[in-house]
């Protein structure tokens, strides 16, 4: 783990090993930020599917999560990898974007899969330091990450902070549609 602090917080990089030690800390996190109204119900967003998730992200190769802790407390973390050469992800997209956006090599791509702060510590500027301390020390030419298109405060924040819209996507028959936007990294795409 590597550490940072904004304000009275601590800010952690935390890589597989330790992450997985985490683990149950980060799934109730995921449930108590995804019980609020807008999430509350839908089946792609239950405490037993998130978990399962995280374990595949936690298999991914470039996996890397930071997190915010308030003494003890996680207050909020984000999560991502390269997506490798090999990747399906971009395969539902494939009818409407070019080849030349899809094609991945191993290290063009690092996805953020996760971004959440707890209700009590929103406000702070705890997503954005989040943001940008794991996308400093990437290496990929771009990031990628999705957000649902009336998640307004999410959405609008991410394109205030360099992201563009490329597509619409569903990860699950029972889950929200998502936009999904990228951001050159180190000046380049």
């Amino acid at each position: 783990m590597r550490g940072d602090t904004i304000g009275a917080m601590t800010v952690l990089t935390v890589r597989r090993p330790d992450a997985r030690q985490l683990l149950d800390e980060l799934v109730a996190v995921h449930g108590e930020v995804h019980r609020e109204p807008r999430f509350a119900g839908i089946g792609y967003f239950s405490g037993e599917r998130f978990r399962d998730r995280l374990v595949v992200a936690l298999r991914q190769p470039g996996f890397e999560l930071v997190a915010a802790f308030d003494g003890d407390e996680v207050a909020g973390y984000l999560y991502g990898w390269a997506l490798p050469r090999w990747t399906r992800w971009w395969t539902p997209l494939k009818a409407v974007l070019p080849a030349a956006t899809t094609e991945e090599t191993g290290s063009r791509t690092v996805f953020i899969q996760e971004i959440m702060v707890r209700r009590r510590w929103r406000g702070n500027g705890i997503a954005r330091t989040l943001h940008d301390d794991f996308l400093a020390r990437r290496t990929e030419e771009r990031g990628l990450i999705c957000v649902q298109p009336d998640n307004e405060p999410a959405r609008s924040a991410y394109l205030r902070w360099g992201w563009c819209q490329v597509a619409r996507t569903t990860f699950a028959d029972d889950g929200p549609e998502f936009d999904c936007l990228l951001k050159p990294l180190q000046g380049q795409m």
